[in-house]
Formats: structure tokens, sequence, C-alpha cells
């Protein structure tokens, strides 16, 4: 027997926590919605899709900023106090383009499984838009008999 898929209660947390997590970037900021989306995500199959194969939730949101110096950073600060007030462990990703572009973790278990919040911000430089990225990533089920089409 498979077990019952948890992606439609994950669509709904995750833009739940994605709406929370972008409400915390100051409105002084002038945060306006560049792109945004929310999809189930399916783990690699070998044939055909079946029930039982992994898959989780993704709700991605970016931001444009005010053209203001380190817009960008402020904003991902005030979603790091937020999230860590809210008691998210925090870590650093990584970095990329040479230090421009800078990726934040936040992990929390929420009813029984670890969700992932992923903050990228950009230091301020000429050529850069100040923008912010928010990801959200529920913790693994299986895809369900309506997904695989069974």
């Amino acid at each position: 027997m498979t077990p019952e898929s948890r992606l439609a209660e994950y669509e709904t947390e995750a833009d739940r926590l994605l709406g929370e997590t972008v409400a915390l970037i100051p409105a002084a900021l002038d945060p306006a919605s560049g792109f945004s989306e929310s999809e189930p995500r399916y783990a690699p199959t070998e044939g055909a899709a079946s029930a039982s194969d992994p898959a989780w939730w993704q709700a991605r949101e970016s931001l444009n900023l005010a053209a203001e110096t380190d817009a960008s950073a402020d904003a991902a600060a005030a979603i790091a106090a937020g999230l860590t007030d809210d008691g998210w462990r925090e870590s650093k990703v990584r970095e990329t383009e040479g230090g421009a572009r800078i990726t934040d973790g936040f992990r929390k278990d929420l009813d029984g499984g670890e969700w992932y919040i992923e903050v990228t911000w950009v230091q301020t430089r000429p050529e850069m838009a100040e923008v912010v990225e928010v990801l959200v990533v529920s913790p693994q089920t299986v895809r369900g008999a309506d997904a695989a089409g069974t």
C-alpha cells in the first residue's frame, strides 16, 4: 500500500510560509514581485512514474527592491531576524558571482517534517539590481496517485 501524499497540504503550507517570509521585508524597501511560482517537484524516476515516488513542494518569489544602497542586504537581514526569532536555524549556504550573491538557509521542524527556506540577496554594486529571492521547500512526501496518473 502506498502512503498517502501530503503534496496538497504542503502546497498550502509552502505558500503560507512564503507569504509570511516576504512580509518580513520592510515596506520602506518597496518590495515588488518580479517572479513567483509554487509547484510540486518530483524525484527523477526510471520508467513510468509511480505513486510512491518521492515528491515535495516548492514555492519561490523573486522581489525587486528600492534602488537604494544595501536594500537587498537590509531585506535579507530583516527576514533572517524574523525567521530566527521564530525558531528557524540559520546557516550560510553559498556565495556566488565573486561574493556578490549570498544565499542563507533556514531550517525548522514543523508538523513532523523539516522545512527549508532559502534567502538569496546581493551585495550592492553599480551593475546589480537590488533584489531578494525567497525559496520555500517542504519535507519529502510521495508523489501520490493523482500526480502519478494512476
